[in-house]
């Protein structure tokens, strides 16, 4: 059988305007302030888990053409400056 536990907790040098931000954001979401705080919990863990899915798997910022386009720049800049 899985027991919750919930305890009471004091937090300490929170800035009031990220406290009243924090109370905002449960609110519009109709959710308990310590609900909020184990779903935001939750959901850092998650994020953290993985840091190159966010970089890896974004959109593109470049076409094709684009990108054909610089790789014939990037080959002549080199050959005119005898890189290799």
């Amino acid at each position: 059988m899985l027991y919750m536990l919930y305890m009471e907790v004091c937090m300490r040098n929170v800035k009031e305007s990220s406290w009243k931000h924090f109370k905002t954001a449960a609110a519009k979401r109709g959710m308990p302030l310590g609900e909020f705080f184990n779903e935001l919990s939750y959901e850092i863990d998650r994020i953290s888990k993985n840091p190159w899915d966010k970089i890896l798997n974004r959109k593109r910022i470049f076409t094709d053409k684009e990108l054909k386009e610089m790789e014939k720049a990037m080959k002549e800049f080199r050959r005119d400056f005898k890189f290799r």
